[in-house]
């Protein structure tokens, strides 16, 4: 457990892995169902506000939603919140990172992987070869 202010309400906290106080992520739990519904109950077009004033959602929980990848701004959710990606500056529609961004960040990632697994390979191999003459073999005799 690590001690962190909430991303929300900025409360300090003990965190078990969430960026939310134990009562903001119940709050968001129940806001998320509370908007999931009233997109689903009105699929034309709905922008934030309309959602924020029909739900009584706040927009910065909303965006919360969006950057957590539980709501994504498609055709019917005309939301316009501004979300980028944090790398490259692409606007996106949910999450914080464009899917280009990912692909990239992933195929680095597995490239070092591969990287780390061969030097590993190669340094239990060299290690294994520096102690395989410096073994002591001693002999017992059973003669009395």
């Amino acid at each position: 457990m690590s001690f962190m202010k909430c991303k929300l309400c900025r409360a300090p906290f003990f965190s078990t892995g969430s960026s939310l106080c134990p009562a903001c992520q119940e709050q968001t739990d129940r806001d998320f169902i509370v908007v999931r519904d009233y997109i689903y109950d009105h699929p034309q077009h709905v922008g934030m506000d309309e959602i924020a004033e029909a739900t009584g959602v706040s927009e910065k929980t909303i965006i919360y939603l969006l950057q957590e990848e539980r709501l994504t701004a498609t055709d019917s959710l005309n939301i316009k919140s501004d979300l980028r990606c944090q790398l490259c500056g692409k606007a996106i529609s949910s999450g914080s990172i464009c899917s280009s961004c990912k692909a990239s960040l992933t195929k680095d990632l597995s490239q070092a992987a591969s990287a780390l697994a061969v030097d590993d390979k190669k340094s239990i191999k060299r290690s294994a070869d520096s102690t395989r003459g410096s073994r002591d073999f001693y002999s017992i005799s059973t003669k009395k």
